[in-house]
């Protein structure tokens, strides 16, 4: 169908109002509240809770490794009633409590009290590397729960923006159906007009009141279909949404541009986490290997003690319960686990085939997120494609419905052409938002995909 040249000239004109204009106010609220709801969802939401929880308790096990560098002191008092029998020669400890003393001449199964205090220090200020490795052990685990926290916050924040643009896709259609519906309702006034005033047969006033009926049935579907993404968003930010909500259609009004992002996926918060756990894994592996090398332990010790039985062999009880004898004594050992080497061996090869597994893995995320961002940049521009060829499609649309309708009135056409032309009207309109909000969609994608949200939200609300 061909239009005049001044009716295209005001098609045009009405499509720059509609798409440029409004969007600059409005889409500035709708960023300011898509920023409160991500705001939300990082500070509200469990699992993001829960994940920096988890990375703060993996700082405390840094420290408590660093803390390995202190040396053992512990304070003791006992006191004690048993036999005095004692007998020389070496005996392997385990297992059996010592008697100090030279041997008894016979067996005495009396008992006497005893009383002993001791403060006993014990440091290993050289561990030939142990200490440190188990140290940056700790801090990889640290740097794998940042990683793990801020992939967590990333996919969360797609999430959120996702139900974000499908709630205000379904409010906008909302709008698009609520004005169908106004064009229901003229329809079925006109055809009521023209049937009274015998123009039209009776049946197209009952026809038109079946569509209008129709049309409100759907209505409340769309309405069911936006509460329940809106409690589905409110579960994403962690069960209560923030102040202000403010929907607009400026961002069916306004296609983002098509720009250049960095190939480099170095950033992108999965592949941070591979390389975090690679990390991890290799300082597992020295940690362990750093487990058979020597320990040099220093240690002192001062300690009082007191006997009911004296050194000529007397007992004398009330002499058990304070001191009579004090000490002290300073070591050093230095202990080496000569074969512990073979008994690790099997622990080494294990460890090294989890790395090898992980650094596997992460390549197998790097090749996964190169072939996502090809289709995505790719789905990006057929879909700004798309959008771009939408309004020509609704204006066609609409100049098509109001011609057909013109002729209705003038007894030309059926109502059933009226019916066509006017859901012809709402489907194009329709998909042109649709197509409009696939643009952005395919952005968002794009974006996480790229492991930069800014690619989204830089455009988003301008």
């Amino acid at each position: 169908m061909k239009y005049p040249f001044q009716l295209k000239r005001c098609l045009l004109a009405g499509a720059l109002i509609y798409f440029l204009l409004p969007g600059q106010t409005f889409g500035q609220q709708d960023k300011h509240y898509l920023d409160s709801l991500l705001k939300t969802a990082e500070l509200n939401y469990p699992l993001i809770k829960a994940k920096r929880l988890q990375t703060q308790a993996m700082r405390y096990a840094v420290k408590y490794k660093q803390n390995g560098f202190i040396p053992s002191l512990n304070a003791s008092y006992q006191v004690d009633y048993a036999t005095a029998n004692n007998i020389t020669g070496m005996i392997y400890p385990q297992y059996i409590i010592p008697i100090s003393g030279p041997p008894s001449k016979t067996n005495d199964y009396s008992g006497v009290p005893g009383s002993a205090a001791a403060l006993n220090l014990q440091w290993e200020p050289i561990t030939f590397g142990q200490r440190n490795s188990e140290v940056e052990l700790a801090k990889g685990r640290l740097q794998y729960g940042k990683a793990d926290e801020e992939l967590t916050l990333f996919q969360q924040q797609i999430y959120v923006i996702n139900a974000w643009l499908n709630y205000t896709l379904i409010t906008d259609l909302i709008k698009v159906y609520e004005v169908n519906i106004d064009r229901s309702a003229f329809n079925l006034k006109q055809a009521q007009t023209l049937v009274t005033s015998g123009l039209r047969p009776g049946t197209d006033s009952s026809s038109f009141n079946s569509e209008y009926t129709r049309a409100e049935i759907q209505l409340i579907a769309f309405e069911r279909q936006r509460d329940s993404t809106l409690i589905a968003l409110k579960e994403l930010v962690g069960g209560h949404l923030p102040a202000g909500m403010t929907v607009d259609s400026s961002l069916y009004k306004n296609l983002p541009a098509l720009t250049l992002a960095d190939t480099s996926l170095t950033d992108h918060p999965e592949v941070q986490l591979g390389k975090a756990n690679v990390t991890a894994n290799e300082l597992a592996l020295k940690s362990l290997k750093k487990s058979i090398m020597p320990r040099l332990t220093l240690w002192s010790t001062s300690y009082g003690r007191g006997s009911g039985i004296g050194a000529d062999g007397s007992v004398n009880s009330s002499d058990g319960w304070h001191f009579e004898r004090y000490n002290y004594g300073v070591g050093a050992q230095i202990s080496f686990p000569i074969l512990e080497v073979f008994r690790q061996k099997p622990l080494w090869k294990q460890q090294e085939l989890i790395t090898a597994s992980s650094r596997e893995d992460l390549a197998r995320i790097e090749l996964h997120l190169n072939t996502q961002k090809e289709i995505a940049e790719s789905t990006f521009q057929k879909a700004l494609q798309s959008a771009r060829l939408a309004p020509k499609q609704f204006y066609s649309a609409m100049y098509s419905y109001k011609a057909i309708q013109s002729r209705y009135k003038s007894g030309l056409i059926n109502y059933y052409d009226v019916i066509q032309a006017q859901q012809l009207l709402f489907q194009s309109e329709a998909a042109m938002r649709i197509a409009y909000y696939n643009a952005w969609r395919s952005l968002l994608n794009k974006a996480a995909y790229y492991g930069n949200l800014n690619l989204f939200l830089n455009q988003y609300g301008k």
